[in-house]
Order: C-alpha cells, then structure tokens, then sequence
C-alpha cells in the first residue's frame, strides 16, 4: 500500500474526526478510530479535544520533521448512532484491508451523505417513546394522549429553533415550558386523573441522557477535561428544562407550588 501524502490523510482524518465527534460518541472512541487510522498509513496522531473545537497533530513516524497541526471547530449536528457503528466499521476496514486513502475516502463519503430517517419519523417515533414512558410510570390513556402531544408539539418547536439558530438552552426553556403547558391544559380539563406522572412525563425527550453518559466515559477513560465541560453542559441544559416546567407550574398554580 502506497503512503500517502500527509496533506490528503490530514484532510482526510480532520473530516472523519469532525463528523465522528458531531455525531453524539465519547471522545476515546474518536480517538481510537482515527488513531487506527493513522497508523496504517504510517503516521502517528495526537489529538486534543475541547467542547468548541478540537486540535490533532499528524507526524510522519520516518521523518518527524513532516507534520502537520490542526485547530478544528466542533460541529453541533443531532444523535446518529448509525453514522458512528459505520464510522467505527469503516476505521477496522481500513486497517484490516489496507485500503488506500482514495478508496477511503470514497467509503467516507458514501457513509457521511447516506439517506436519514425522515424528520417525520423520527418525530412519530420519539413521540410515541415519550408516551410509552408516562404509561410505565403509572399514568393513564388520557395522559398518554396529553404527553404524545406535548411532545409532538415540543420537538416540532425544537426543529424550528434549532433551524432558525436560537441558543440550545433558550430551547430547551421554551420546549419544556410549552410541553408541560399543553399536559396542564389537558389536566385542568380534567382529560387524565394522573396529573402528576403526566407533567412528570412531559419533558423525558428533552433529558440529555446520552451526552451524560458519554460525559461519564470521557473522564474514565482519561478525557477530563472533555468530560467534565460536557458534564457541566449537562447540567446547564437540565436546570432549563427545571426552569420550564416550574414556569408552568407557577402559572398554573398546581402541585408542588400550592
């Protein structure tokens, strides 16, 4: 297998590394991925990751004089657990075929711009999830009805801030105070008698579960500094959702606040 020239792998290892991270992973599998990368190809890899950008170095293992440094921005794009299984897949691929760059990239490319589930979808499916959550936790029909709804309408402002480009956290305020209003509206109208599990229900889709997770796996596997800046964001999302649903119960004068 040819070496490649360290300009190309750089091109190619920064475009990986950026859509891999922007996909939802915790950065030791990033890091991985691209090391197994660079090593194949004959050039050692250090990478150093923040939570608005990342930097990676590329050195040519034959001549260290070669190298090259990159100061990379983060990307900001939605949870596609499929991108990552290919992205990792593609990574083995590459170190156990022996592909060359070109063919790599071709394989990249093909992965990267692969059709997504239709917003609609994903829409109905996270939805009726969020439902499904209010009847587990002791709710009944006319509360799983109340949250499906609240949700449906919740994601939907979500998509049209995240479009228009309002902060997450302003997003995650206004989402969680709309989604809670619509259940109350059904509880003041008497529509479920599980008021409580209900409104409790209604803000699920907004809890940051899977950037916790990976938060707690960054500082296990060394990356502290990663993970606790993405904990610390965890928190902060959290405490805006808090804010949204006490906004709603201040309003309404209901429960905890009577």
């Amino acid at each position: 297998m040819k070496k490649p020239h360290i300009q190309a792998l750089s091109n190619f290892l920064t475009e990986y590394t950026s859509t891999m991270l922007s996909s939802g992973t915790y950065t030791a599998r990033v890091s991985k991925c691209v090391g197994r990368i660079a090593q194949i190809y004959g050039y050692e890899i250090n990478i150093n990751f923040f939570l608005h950008h990342f930097s990676i170095n590329i050195v040519d293992k034959d001549d260290n004089s070669i190298n090259r440094t990159y100061i990379i921005p983060n990307k900001h794009a939605h949870l596609n657990f499929k991108l990552i299984l290919d992205l990792s897949a593609l990574s083995w691929a590459i170190y156990d075929k022996k592909y060359d760059l070109e063919n790599a990239k071709k394989l990249f490319y093909q992965i990267s711009t692969q059709k997504k589930y239709s917003y609609a979808l994903t829409l109905l499916l996270v939805s009726l999830g969020n439902a499904a959550f209010c009847r587990l936790f002791g709710g009944d029909f006319g509360g799983f009805y109340l949250v499906f709804l609240g949700t449906v309408i919740g994601l939907s402002l979500r998509y049209i801030l995240t479009k228009i480009k309002i902060d997450l956290r302003v997003q995650y305020l206004i989402c969680s105070f709309i989604s809670s209003w619509i259940v109350f509206l059904g509880i003041d109208a008497n529509l479920t008698k599980e008021a409580h599990v209900a409104l409790g229900s209604s803000i699920l889709y907004l809890i940051p579960g899977v950037f916790f997770i990976n938060s707690i796996i960054d500082i296990l596997k060394d990356h502290i500094l990663m993970g606790l800046s993405r904990i610390i964001s965890v928190a902060i999302l959290v405490c805006c959702i808090a804010v949204g649903i006490y906004a709603t119960l201040s309003i309404s004068n209901y429960g905890i606040l009577q």
